[in-house]
Protein backbone atom coordinates (compact mmCIF):
# COMPACT_ATOMS: atom_id res chain seq x y z
CA UNK A 1 0.00 0.00 0.00
CA UNK A 2 2.84 1.90 1.26
CA UNK A 3 4.47 1.97 -2.27
CA UNK A 4 1.30 2.51 -4.50
CA UNK A 5 1.09 5.91 -1.97
CA UNK A 6 4.16 6.71 -2.75
CA UNK A 7 4.02 6.04 -6.86
CA UNK A 8 0.81 8.52 -6.56
CA UNK A 9 3.18 11.27 -4.93
CA UNK A 10 5.34 10.92 -7.74
CA UNK A 11 2.53 10.86 -10.44
CA UNK A 12 0.85 14.28 -8.80
CA UNK A 13 4.61 15.85 -8.43
CA UNK A 14 5.45 15.61 -11.87
CA UNK A 15 2.18 17.70 -12.95
CA UNK A 16 4.05 20.42 -11.16
CA UNK A 17 6.23 20.40 -14.23
CA UNK A 18 9.71 22.16 -14.51
CA UNK A 19 10.09 23.08 -10.68
CA UNK A 20 10.86 26.29 -11.69
CA UNK A 21 7.47 27.02 -13.59
CA UNK A 22 5.20 29.73 -12.85
CA UNK A 23 3.16 31.79 -15.16
CA UNK A 24 -0.34 33.44 -15.69
CA UNK A 25 -3.37 32.81 -15.38
CA UNK A 26 -5.75 33.84 -17.91
CA UNK A 27 -7.88 31.11 -19.53
CA UNK A 28 -8.53 31.08 -22.86
CA UNK A 29 -10.64 28.85 -25.59
CA UNK A 30 -7.87 26.76 -27.22
CA UNK A 31 -8.71 22.79 -27.26
CA UNK A 32 -11.87 22.06 -28.72
CA UNK A 33 -11.60 20.76 -32.39
CA UNK A 34 -15.12 21.04 -32.74
CA UNK A 35 -17.27 23.29 -35.17
CA UNK A 36 -18.63 26.14 -33.17
CA UNK A 37 -21.02 29.06 -33.57
CA UNK A 38 -18.88 31.19 -31.69
CA UNK A 39 -15.62 32.75 -33.58
CA UNK A 40 -13.32 35.26 -31.92
CA UNK A 41 -9.65 36.43 -31.79
CA UNK A 42 -8.87 34.22 -29.44
CA UNK A 43 -10.21 30.96 -30.73
CA UNK A 44 -8.53 28.64 -33.45
CA UNK A 45 -9.90 28.22 -36.14
CA UNK A 46 -10.27 24.20 -35.63
CA UNK A 47 -12.48 22.04 -36.66
CA UNK A 48 -12.89 18.52 -38.04
CA UNK A 49 -13.97 17.90 -41.55
CA UNK A 50 -16.12 15.19 -42.82
CA UNK A 51 -14.05 12.38 -44.83
CA UNK A 52 -12.94 13.71 -48.37
CA UNK A 53 -13.31 11.34 -51.43
CA UNK A 54 -10.04 9.23 -50.89
CA UNK A 55 -10.87 8.75 -47.70
CA UNK A 56 -8.51 11.44 -45.35
CA UNK A 57 -10.30 14.14 -43.09
CA UNK A 58 -9.09 17.31 -41.77
CA UNK A 59 -8.52 18.43 -38.41
CA UNK A 60 -7.93 21.93 -38.27
CA UNK A 61 -5.01 21.30 -40.84
CA UNK A 62 -3.48 18.09 -39.83
CA UNK A 63 -4.77 15.73 -42.42
CA UNK A 64 -5.54 12.54 -40.97
CA UNK A 65 -5.24 9.73 -41.92
CA UNK A 66 -1.43 10.66 -41.10
CA UNK A 67 0.01 8.60 -43.76
CA UNK A 68 -1.19 6.56 -46.44
CA UNK A 69 0.76 3.49 -45.22
CA UNK A 70 1.21 2.21 -42.12
CA UNK A 71 4.11 3.75 -40.19
CA UNK A 72 6.03 2.71 -37.14
CA UNK A 73 7.30 4.75 -34.66
CA UNK A 74 9.31 3.76 -31.00
CA UNK A 75 8.19 5.96 -28.27
CA UNK A 76 9.17 5.89 -24.49
CA UNK A 77 6.73 6.50 -21.93
CA UNK A 78 5.93 6.64 -18.27
CA UNK A 79 3.26 3.94 -17.84
CA UNK A 80 1.72 1.61 -15.62
CA UNK A 81 -1.85 -0.34 -15.62
CA UNK A 82 -3.56 -2.97 -13.13
CA UNK A 83 -5.79 -4.54 -16.33
CA UNK A 84 -3.33 -4.19 -19.52
CA UNK A 85 0.17 -5.51 -20.25
CA UNK A 86 0.83 -3.21 -23.27
CA UNK A 87 -0.64 -0.20 -24.21
CA UNK A 88 -1.13 -1.29 -27.75
CA UNK A 89 -3.93 -3.66 -25.99
CA UNK A 90 -6.01 0.08 -25.36
CA UNK A 91 -9.04 0.50 -27.43
CA UNK A 92 -8.60 4.31 -27.31
CA UNK A 93 -4.77 3.94 -28.58
CA UNK A 94 -6.03 1.24 -31.07
CA UNK A 95 -8.17 3.69 -32.03
CA UNK A 96 -5.51 6.48 -32.23
CA UNK A 97 -3.72 3.64 -34.39
CA UNK A 98 -6.52 3.59 -36.56
CA UNK A 99 -6.92 7.22 -36.98
CA UNK A 100 -3.37 8.31 -37.64
CA UNK A 101 -2.11 5.28 -39.48
CA UNK A 102 1.02 5.18 -37.03
CA UNK A 103 1.61 2.15 -35.30
CA UNK A 104 3.34 2.98 -32.06
CA UNK A 105 6.26 0.12 -30.34
CA UNK A 106 6.20 1.00 -26.61
CA UNK A 107 8.92 0.83 -24.66
CA UNK A 108 7.70 1.90 -21.08
CA UNK A 109 8.35 1.61 -17.42
CA UNK A 110 6.83 2.85 -14.21
CA UNK A 111 7.86 5.86 -12.42
CA UNK A 112 10.33 5.01 -10.30
CA UNK A 113 12.06 2.15 -12.81
CA UNK A 114 11.94 4.90 -15.28
CA UNK A 115 14.54 7.24 -13.25
CA UNK A 116 17.18 4.93 -13.76
CA UNK A 117 16.56 3.18 -17.13
CA UNK A 118 16.41 7.39 -18.85
CA UNK A 119 20.04 7.95 -17.90
CA UNK A 120 21.11 4.75 -18.60
CA UNK A 121 19.63 5.14 -21.79
CA UNK A 122 21.22 8.59 -22.40
CA UNK A 123 24.43 6.99 -21.38
CA UNK A 124 24.53 4.29 -24.04
CA UNK A 125 22.71 6.02 -26.61
CA UNK A 126 19.73 3.68 -26.53
CA UNK A 127 17.44 6.47 -28.37
CA UNK A 128 13.74 5.81 -29.05
CA UNK A 129 12.18 8.41 -31.96
CA UNK A 130 9.97 10.15 -29.23
CA UNK A 131 11.23 10.20 -25.37
CA UNK A 132 8.91 10.87 -22.69
CA UNK A 133 10.44 10.44 -19.07
CA UNK A 134 7.50 12.19 -17.63
CA UNK A 135 9.65 14.82 -15.05
CA UNK A 136 11.39 11.56 -13.55
CA UNK A 137 14.43 12.91 -15.73
CA UNK A 138 15.78 15.50 -17.62
CA UNK A 139 18.75 15.83 -20.52
CA UNK A 140 21.87 16.65 -19.31
CA UNK A 141 22.49 20.30 -20.36
CA UNK A 142 18.92 21.27 -21.24
CA UNK A 143 16.99 20.53 -25.03
CA UNK A 144 19.19 22.83 -26.63
CA UNK A 145 22.30 21.03 -25.26
CA UNK A 146 20.94 17.61 -27.01
CA UNK A 147 20.42 19.66 -29.96
CA UNK A 148 24.09 20.59 -29.74
CA UNK A 149 25.24 17.06 -28.88
CA UNK A 150 23.39 15.96 -32.07
CA UNK A 151 20.81 13.69 -29.96
CA UNK A 152 18.02 15.72 -29.76
CA UNK A 153 16.04 17.41 -32.99
CA UNK A 154 15.49 21.54 -33.24
CA UNK A 155 11.85 20.94 -33.27
CA UNK A 156 10.75 24.62 -33.75
CA UNK A 157 10.52 24.57 -37.72
CA UNK A 158 8.76 20.83 -37.35
CA UNK A 159 6.04 22.17 -35.03
CA UNK A 160 5.42 25.12 -37.27
CA UNK A 161 5.27 22.94 -40.27
CA UNK A 162 3.36 19.85 -39.21
CA UNK A 163 1.80 20.51 -35.40
CA UNK A 164 -1.43 23.33 -36.71
CA UNK A 165 -3.23 22.26 -33.54
CA UNK A 166 -0.17 22.68 -31.01
CA UNK A 167 0.66 26.20 -32.60
CA UNK A 168 -3.38 26.64 -32.07
CA UNK A 169 -3.24 26.32 -28.63
CA UNK A 170 -0.05 28.50 -28.14
CA UNK A 171 -1.51 31.65 -30.43
CA UNK A 172 -5.03 31.31 -28.48
CA UNK A 173 -2.94 31.98 -25.50
CA UNK A 174 0.08 34.62 -25.26
CA UNK A 175 1.46 33.85 -22.10
CA UNK A 176 1.38 30.37 -22.79
CA UNK A 177 2.99 31.17 -26.03
CA UNK A 178 5.69 32.68 -24.12
CA UNK A 179 6.41 30.12 -21.85
CA UNK A 180 6.73 27.23 -24.42
CA UNK A 181 9.50 29.21 -26.49
CA UNK A 182 12.80 29.61 -25.28
CA UNK A 183 15.19 32.67 -24.99
CA UNK A 184 15.65 33.12 -28.54
CA UNK A 185 11.86 33.58 -29.26
CA UNK A 186 12.17 29.66 -31.14
CA UNK A 187 10.36 26.27 -29.85
CA UNK A 188 13.16 24.06 -30.11
CA UNK A 189 10.96 21.51 -28.49
CA UNK A 190 7.62 19.98 -28.00
CA UNK A 191 5.98 20.63 -24.44
CA UNK A 192 3.47 19.17 -22.79
CA UNK A 193 0.28 22.10 -22.44
CA UNK A 194 -2.05 22.16 -19.65
CA UNK A 195 -5.84 23.07 -19.24
CA UNK A 196 -9.64 21.83 -19.17
CA UNK A 197 -11.18 19.94 -21.73
CA UNK A 198 -12.23 23.25 -23.16
CA UNK A 199 -9.39 25.72 -22.25
CA UNK A 200 -5.75 26.42 -21.71
CA UNK A 201 -5.18 26.26 -18.01
CA UNK A 202 -3.13 26.40 -15.25
CA UNK A 203 -3.56 23.47 -12.79
CA UNK A 204 -4.43 23.47 -9.52
CA UNK A 205 -2.57 23.12 -6.23
CA UNK A 206 -1.85 19.02 -5.45
CA UNK A 207 -0.43 20.21 -1.71
CA UNK A 208 -1.01 22.79 1.03
CA UNK A 209 -2.45 23.17 4.40
CA UNK A 210 -4.64 21.45 6.01
CA UNK A 211 -6.96 20.94 9.74
CA UNK A 212 -9.13 18.42 11.52
CA UNK A 213 -12.52 19.34 10.77
CA UNK A 214 -14.04 16.79 12.85
CA UNK A 215 -12.24 17.51 16.11
CA UNK A 216 -12.52 21.64 15.14
CA UNK A 217 -16.11 20.71 15.81
CA UNK A 218 -15.38 18.61 18.87
CA UNK A 219 -13.92 21.37 20.31
CA UNK A 220 -16.62 24.06 19.37
CA UNK A 221 -13.53 25.88 17.58
CA UNK A 222 -13.45 27.95 14.95
CA UNK A 223 -10.67 28.06 11.76
CA UNK A 224 -8.52 29.75 12.43
CA UNK A 225 -7.37 32.75 9.83
CA UNK A 226 -3.90 34.09 10.88
CA UNK A 227 -1.02 32.62 13.23
CA UNK A 228 -2.14 34.25 16.48
CA UNK A 229 -5.53 32.13 16.12
CA UNK A 230 -3.59 29.08 15.29
CA UNK A 231 -0.98 29.69 17.68
CA UNK A 232 -4.12 29.98 20.39
CA UNK A 233 -6.00 27.03 18.81
CA UNK A 234 -2.37 24.60 19.64
CA UNK A 235 -2.89 25.42 22.89
CA UNK A 236 -5.69 24.45 23.18
CA UNK A 237 -5.43 21.35 21.83
CA UNK A 238 -2.52 20.61 24.02
CA UNK A 239 -3.88 21.25 27.17
CA UNK A 240 -6.37 19.24 25.70
CA UNK A 241 -4.13 16.04 25.68
CA UNK A 242 -2.74 16.37 21.99
CA UNK A 243 0.88 15.25 21.39
CA UNK A 244 1.14 16.71 18.44
CA UNK A 245 -1.13 19.35 17.47
CA UNK A 246 0.73 21.01 14.51
CA UNK A 247 3.16 18.52 12.18
CA UNK A 248 5.78 19.83 10.40
CA UNK A 249 7.76 18.54 7.01
CA UNK A 250 10.82 16.28 8.24
CA UNK A 251 13.35 19.19 7.92
CA UNK A 252 11.25 21.54 9.48
CA UNK A 253 9.40 23.12 6.36
CA UNK A 254 5.66 23.75 6.14
CA UNK A 255 3.21 25.40 4.33
CA UNK A 256 2.66 27.27 7.07
CA UNK A 257 5.82 29.36 6.27
CA UNK A 258 4.24 31.41 3.37
CA UNK A 259 1.95 33.66 5.96
CA UNK A 260 5.70 35.04 6.64
CA UNK A 261 6.03 35.27 2.67
CA UNK A 262 8.94 32.54 3.68
CA UNK A 263 9.55 29.97 0.97
CA UNK A 264 10.26 26.27 2.66
CA UNK A 265 9.12 23.85 0.11
CA UNK A 266 12.08 21.44 -0.87
CA UNK A 267 10.25 20.34 -4.32
CA UNK A 268 11.12 24.06 -5.36
CA UNK A 269 15.12 23.74 -4.03
CA UNK A 270 13.45 27.11 -1.25
CA UNK A 271 13.85 29.41 -4.36
CA UNK A 272 11.31 32.18 -4.04
CA UNK A 273 10.33 35.21 -6.04
CA UNK A 274 9.06 38.63 -5.71
CA UNK A 275 6.63 39.39 -8.35
CA UNK A 276 6.82 43.27 -7.14
CA UNK A 277 10.32 44.11 -7.84
CA UNK A 278 11.01 41.00 -10.27
CA UNK A 279 13.59 39.07 -7.93
CA UNK A 280 14.64 35.92 -6.97
CA UNK A 281 15.39 35.20 -3.35
CA UNK A 282 17.13 31.86 -1.64
CA UNK A 283 14.33 31.41 1.16
CA UNK A 284 16.88 32.11 4.43
CA UNK A 285 17.50 35.67 2.46
CA UNK A 286 13.47 36.55 2.63
CA UNK A 287 13.00 39.61 4.89
CA UNK A 288 10.83 37.10 7.59
CA UNK A 289 12.83 34.55 7.27
CA UNK A 290 14.06 34.95 11.00
CA UNK A 291 10.66 35.63 12.05
CA UNK A 292 9.46 32.57 11.22
CA UNK A 293 12.36 29.94 12.17
CA UNK A 294 11.94 31.68 15.42
CA UNK A 295 8.79 30.72 16.06
CA UNK A 296 8.86 27.80 15.27
CA UNK A 297 11.26 27.06 17.50
CA UNK A 298 9.17 28.72 20.00
CA UNK A 299 6.41 26.54 19.13
CA UNK A 300 8.29 23.28 19.52
CA UNK A 301 9.70 24.07 23.09
CA UNK A 302 6.15 24.98 24.23
CA UNK A 303 5.14 21.57 22.72
CA UNK A 304 2.65 22.43 20.01
CA UNK A 305 4.99 20.78 17.17
CA UNK A 306 5.46 16.55 16.68
CA UNK A 307 8.28 15.59 18.93
CA UNK A 308 8.81 13.01 15.90
CA UNK A 309 8.72 15.64 12.97
CA UNK A 310 11.88 14.76 11.37
CA UNK A 311 10.82 10.96 10.46
CA UNK A 312 8.66 12.82 7.76
CA UNK A 313 5.08 12.78 6.45
CA UNK A 314 3.71 9.54 7.34
CA UNK A 315 2.98 9.34 3.47
CA UNK A 316 6.76 8.27 3.96
CA UNK A 317 7.15 7.08 7.13
CA UNK A 318 3.73 5.08 7.24
CA UNK A 319 2.79 6.02 10.95
CA UNK A 320 -0.42 7.52 10.91
CA UNK A 321 -0.47 7.18 14.77
CA UNK A 322 -1.59 11.10 15.15
CA UNK A 323 -4.60 10.47 12.54
CA UNK A 324 -5.56 7.24 14.49
CA UNK A 325 -5.49 8.50 17.72
CA UNK A 326 -6.66 12.57 16.97
CA UNK A 327 -3.21 13.78 18.16
CA UNK A 328 -2.41 16.49 15.66
CA UNK A 329 -5.36 19.08 14.44
CA UNK A 330 -3.24 21.55 12.10
CA UNK A 331 -1.70 19.71 9.02
CA UNK A 332 1.40 21.72 7.82
CA UNK A 333 0.75 20.36 4.43
CA UNK A 334 -0.99 17.85 2.72
CA UNK A 335 -2.13 15.87 -0.59
CA UNK A 336 -5.25 16.67 -2.36
CA UNK A 337 -5.51 12.74 -2.85
CA UNK A 338 -5.91 12.25 0.78
CA UNK A 339 -8.38 14.71 1.47
CA UNK A 340 -11.32 14.55 3.72
CA UNK A 341 -11.85 11.05 5.20
CA UNK A 342 -9.41 9.20 2.29
CA UNK A 343 -6.79 7.95 4.42
CA UNK A 344 -9.52 5.84 6.43
CA UNK A 345 -11.13 5.12 3.11
CA UNK A 346 -7.96 3.57 1.57
CA UNK A 347 -7.04 1.49 4.69
CA UNK A 348 -4.31 3.24 6.57
CA UNK A 349 -6.37 3.91 9.66
CA UNK A 350 -9.23 2.60 11.24
CA UNK A 351 -10.36 5.89 12.74
CA UNK A 352 -13.73 6.78 10.70
CA UNK A 353 -14.11 10.11 11.40
CA UNK A 354 -10.79 12.22 10.07
CA UNK A 355 -11.94 14.62 8.03
CA UNK A 356 -9.22 17.00 6.65
CA UNK A 357 -10.44 19.80 4.79
CA UNK A 358 -8.09 22.52 2.80
CA UNK A 359 -7.16 26.08 4.45
CA UNK A 360 -6.42 28.84 1.82
CA UNK A 361 -3.51 29.71 4.10
CA UNK A 362 -3.22 31.21 7.46
CA UNK A 363 -1.82 34.80 7.57
CA UNK A 364 0.14 36.98 9.72
CA UNK A 365 -2.04 39.72 10.24
CA UNK A 366 -5.74 40.50 9.14
CA UNK A 367 -5.89 41.25 6.21
CA UNK A 368 -2.82 40.17 4.73
CA UNK A 369 -2.81 38.29 1.18
CA UNK A 370 -3.13 34.90 1.21
CA UNK A 371 0.44 33.58 -0.25
CA UNK A 372 0.80 29.87 -2.05
CA UNK A 373 3.94 28.62 -3.79
CA UNK A 374 2.18 26.83 -6.64
CA UNK A 375 3.01 26.35 -10.31
CA UNK A 376 1.15 28.65 -12.85
CA UNK A 377 2.22 27.67 -15.74
CA UNK A 378 0.39 26.57 -18.89
CA UNK A 379 3.61 23.84 -19.89
CA UNK A 380 5.01 21.21 -18.40
CA UNK A 381 7.54 18.98 -19.55
CA UNK A 382 9.51 18.87 -22.70
CA UNK A 383 8.77 15.76 -25.31
CA UNK A 384 11.97 14.71 -26.22
CA UNK A 385 12.33 13.76 -30.42
CA UNK A 386 15.26 12.20 -31.11
CA UNK A 387 17.65 11.85 -34.47
CA UNK A 388 16.22 8.20 -34.75
CA UNK A 389 13.29 9.92 -35.93
CA UNK A 390 15.11 11.93 -38.48
CA UNK A 391 13.96 10.41 -41.79
CA UNK A 392 10.43 10.24 -40.24
CA UNK A 393 10.05 13.53 -38.82
CA UNK A 394 7.03 14.83 -40.75
CA UNK A 395 5.21 11.41 -39.24
CA UNK A 396 6.45 11.84 -35.75
CA UNK A 397 5.58 15.55 -35.38
CA UNK A 398 1.93 14.95 -36.87
CA UNK A 399 1.66 11.64 -34.62
CA UNK A 400 2.35 14.37 -32.05
CA UNK A 401 0.24 17.10 -33.07
CA UNK A 402 -3.03 14.64 -32.93
CA UNK A 403 -2.49 14.53 -28.94
CA UNK A 404 -3.41 18.36 -28.95
CA UNK A 405 -6.76 17.64 -30.85
CA UNK A 406 -9.97 16.92 -29.36
CA UNK A 407 -10.41 13.52 -30.90
CA UNK A 408 -6.95 12.40 -29.45
CA UNK A 409 -7.59 13.92 -26.42
CA UNK A 410 -10.67 11.90 -25.84
CA UNK A 411 -9.15 8.19 -27.25
CA UNK A 412 -6.52 9.31 -24.47
CA UNK A 413 -8.72 10.22 -21.66
CA UNK A 414 -11.93 9.07 -22.40
CA UNK A 415 -11.71 5.64 -24.12
CA UNK A 416 -14.45 4.71 -27.36
CA UNK A 417 -17.39 7.08 -27.22
CA UNK A 418 -20.74 4.26 -27.15
CA UNK A 419 -18.48 2.20 -25.33
CA UNK A 420 -16.51 3.32 -22.38
CA UNK A 421 -18.20 7.57 -22.77
CA UNK A 422 -21.12 9.12 -24.34
CA UNK A 423 -21.17 12.78 -24.72
CA UNK A 424 -24.31 14.81 -24.42
CA UNK A 425 -25.56 18.07 -27.06
CA UNK A 426 -22.92 20.02 -24.76
CA UNK A 427 -20.10 18.12 -25.27
CA UNK A 428 -20.19 16.71 -21.63
CA UNK A 429 -19.01 13.44 -20.82
CA UNK A 430 -20.64 10.35 -18.86
CA UNK A 431 -19.15 6.96 -18.54
CA UNK A 432 -21.00 4.24 -19.35
CA UNK A 433 -21.75 1.33 -17.36
CA UNK A 434 -18.87 -0.93 -18.74
CA UNK A 435 -17.06 1.57 -16.86
CA UNK A 436 -18.92 2.40 -13.95
CA UNK A 437 -20.42 -1.10 -13.12
CA UNK A 438 -17.68 -3.44 -14.53
CA UNK A 439 -18.09 -6.89 -14.04
CA UNK A 440 -15.63 -8.05 -12.95
CA UNK A 441 -16.22 -5.36 -10.31
CA UNK A 442 -12.60 -3.25 -11.56
CA UNK A 443 -12.66 -0.08 -9.69
CA UNK A 444 -13.74 2.97 -12.22
CA UNK A 445 -10.45 3.59 -12.66
CA UNK A 446 -9.11 0.18 -13.62
CA UNK A 447 -12.21 -0.57 -15.71
CA UNK A 448 -10.86 3.04 -17.66
CA UNK A 449 -7.63 1.48 -18.20
CA UNK A 450 -9.33 -1.04 -20.75
CA UNK A 451 -10.16 1.74 -22.89
CA UNK A 452 -7.99 4.49 -22.20
CA UNK A 453 -4.08 5.08 -21.97
CA UNK A 454 -4.81 8.74 -19.60
CA UNK A 455 -1.18 9.55 -20.00
CA UNK A 456 -0.92 13.44 -20.36
CA UNK A 457 0.99 13.31 -22.95
CA UNK A 458 0.28 15.77 -24.65
CA UNK A 459 -2.09 17.55 -23.98
CA UNK A 460 -2.54 17.52 -19.81
CA UNK A 461 -6.69 17.64 -19.28
CA UNK A 462 -7.36 18.51 -15.59
CA UNK A 463 -11.13 18.28 -16.32
CA UNK A 464 -10.58 14.70 -17.78
CA UNK A 465 -8.08 13.53 -14.92
CA UNK A 466 -10.63 14.07 -12.62
CA UNK A 467 -13.45 12.33 -13.95
CA UNK A 468 -12.92 9.03 -12.74
CA UNK A 469 -12.99 10.74 -8.92
CA UNK A 470 -15.75 12.71 -9.88
CA UNK A 471 -17.64 9.39 -11.32
CA UNK A 472 -16.34 7.74 -8.09
CA UNK A 473 -18.13 10.27 -6.12
CA UNK A 474 -21.86 9.57 -7.46
CA UNK A 475 -22.99 13.07 -7.49
CA UNK A 476 -21.36 14.00 -3.69
CA UNK A 477 -18.63 16.38 -3.06
CA UNK A 478 -14.96 15.55 -4.42
CA UNK A 479 -12.06 16.07 -2.03
CA UNK A 480 -9.39 15.85 -3.77
CA UNK A 481 -10.83 18.68 -6.22
CA UNK A 482 -12.16 21.00 -3.97
CA UNK A 483 -8.54 20.54 -2.03
CA UNK A 484 -6.76 21.54 -5.24
CA UNK A 485 -9.25 24.69 -5.25
CA UNK A 486 -9.19 25.87 -2.24
CA UNK A 487 -5.23 26.18 -2.43
CA UNK A 488 -5.37 27.86 -5.57
CA UNK A 489 -7.48 30.43 -4.38
CA UNK A 490 -4.41 32.15 -2.67
CA UNK A 491 -3.42 35.93 -3.37
CA UNK A 492 -0.14 35.53 -4.17
CA UNK A 493 2.68 33.38 -5.19
CA UNK A 494 6.15 33.36 -4.75
CA UNK A 495 7.24 30.79 -7.32
CA UNK A 496 10.01 31.53 -9.81
CA UNK A 497 8.62 31.79 -13.47
CA UNK A 498 9.27 29.08 -15.52
CA UNK A 499 12.48 30.95 -16.97
CA UNK A 500 15.18 28.70 -19.02
CA UNK A 501 18.86 28.15 -17.57
CA UNK A 502 21.43 28.62 -20.05
CA UNK A 503 23.52 25.04 -19.77
CA UNK A 504 26.25 27.14 -18.03
CA UNK A 505 24.00 28.36 -15.21
CA UNK A 506 22.08 25.44 -15.20
CA UNK A 507 25.96 23.37 -14.87
CA UNK A 508 26.87 25.71 -12.07
CA UNK A 509 23.73 25.61 -10.01
CA UNK A 510 23.69 22.37 -10.07
CA UNK A 511 27.18 21.96 -8.79
CA UNK A 512 26.42 23.58 -5.54
CA UNK A 513 22.64 23.48 -4.74
CA UNK A 514 23.16 20.07 -3.46
CA UNK A 515 25.32 20.47 -0.65
CA UNK A 516 23.51 24.07 -0.16
CA UNK A 517 19.77 22.28 0.16
CA UNK A 518 21.21 19.85 2.47
CA UNK A 519 22.91 22.87 4.80
CA UNK A 520 19.62 24.31 4.59
CA UNK A 521 17.68 21.27 5.69
CA UNK A 522 19.69 20.70 8.62
CA UNK A 523 19.53 24.23 9.74
CA UNK A 524 15.93 24.03 9.66
CA UNK A 525 15.40 21.07 12.44
CA UNK A 526 18.55 21.87 14.05
CA UNK A 527 17.52 25.11 14.96
CA UNK A 528 14.12 24.49 15.59
CA UNK A 529 15.39 21.78 17.82
CA UNK A 530 17.07 24.13 19.70
CA UNK A 531 20.76 22.50 19.23
CA UNK A 532 21.96 24.88 16.51
CA UNK A 533 21.86 28.34 18.48
CA UNK A 534 24.00 29.69 15.67
CA UNK A 535 22.95 33.07 14.59
CA UNK A 536 20.66 33.46 11.29
CA UNK A 537 23.66 36.05 9.72
CA UNK A 538 26.21 33.38 10.92
CA UNK A 539 24.27 31.11 8.62
CA UNK A 540 23.69 33.28 6.00
CA UNK A 541 27.58 33.80 5.65
CA UNK A 542 27.76 29.92 5.22
CA UNK A 543 25.69 29.76 2.49
CA UNK A 544 27.36 32.98 1.10
CA UNK A 545 30.45 30.67 0.75
CA UNK A 546 29.06 28.15 -0.38
CA UNK A 547 28.43 30.00 -3.78
CA UNK A 548 24.25 30.67 -2.90
CA UNK A 549 24.95 34.73 -4.18
CA UNK A 550 26.38 33.25 -7.52
CA UNK A 551 23.75 30.59 -8.09
CA UNK A 552 20.89 33.36 -6.75
CA UNK A 553 22.73 35.23 -9.95
CA UNK A 554 22.29 33.57 -12.18
CA UNK A 555 18.66 32.88 -11.81
CA UNK A 556 18.25 36.12 -11.63
CA UNK A 557 19.96 35.92 -15.32
CA UNK A 558 17.59 33.79 -16.34
CA UNK A 559 14.41 35.38 -15.07
CA UNK A 560 14.98 38.56 -16.47
CA UNK A 561 15.18 37.22 -20.27
CA UNK A 562 12.29 35.37 -19.54
CA UNK A 563 10.19 38.81 -18.65
CA UNK A 564 12.36 40.25 -21.79
CA UNK A 565 10.38 37.55 -24.06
Amino acid sequence: MKKRLIACILATAMLIGCLAACGGNNESSAVSNEPSSQSGADEPSSKTSAPENDGTRDINGLTLPITPEKTEISVLMVFESNVVEDPNEIAGVQAMEEATNVHVNWMFYGQTEMMEKFNQMMATGEFFDVMFPGGTSSYSGGYQQGIEDGVLIDMDPYIKKYMPNYMALLESNPEAKKQAAYDDGLMHSVRVLRGTDENLKVPGAFLGPAIRADLLEKMGEDVPETVDQLHTLLVKCKEAGMAAPMTLQGDGGTSLSLAWGVNTDWSTNFWQYDEKTGKVYYAPFAENWDAYLDTMRDWYAEGLIDKNFTVGSPVMSGDYSNYENDQSMFIDTWFNFLMGNEIYKQGYISNENVNLVPLTGIVLHPGDPTIWCGNESYVSQEIYVTTEAEDKIDVVSKWIDYHYTTEGLRYKYYGIEGESYTLDSSGEVTYTDAVLNDPNGLSIGDALGKYAMRSYFGYQSETAENSAAIAAAEGGSVSLIEASQVWSSADVTIHVPPATLSQEESEFINTYITDIQTMLQERMTKYILGTDTSSHDEFREKLKASQIEECTARWQAAVDRYNAR
